[in-house]
């Protein structure tokens, strides 16, 4: 019985951990998960860093199974602290906030 109930507390500081940063304020825009590059961009502006990892390509070009473009963009600092964001695909997956 106790096992289950350690593993039920677990389990909930997981999700909330999961949802603390799932989403960032732009001005008096939000941005969240599952939002498109574009739609980050048109709230937030362009990001002041980038990098683009395009996937694995194979001998003809095409991208090898299981690889997809992912994009890091760093917003900031504001207010002491730097958004990083990951987009896999375009879409955003990650918002983390980092201080110096």
């Amino acid at each position: 019985m106790i096992n289950r109930k350690l593993i039920v507390l677990g389990l909930a500081v997981l999700l909330f951990a999961a949802t603390a940063d799932a989403t960032m304020r732009c001005g008096t825009a939000l941005i969240s998960l599952g939002d498109t590059a574009d739609v980050v961009r048109q709230k937030c502006g362009a990001p002041d860093s980038s990098v683009d990892q395009m996937p694995a390509l194979r001998s003809n070009g095409v991208p090898r199974l299981g690889f997809a473009k992912v994009s890091l963009w760093v917003y900031g600092p504001r207010n002491g602290a730097k958004q990083h964001l990951r987009f896999i695909e375009d879409k955003l997956v990650e918002i983390e906030t980092k201080r110096d």
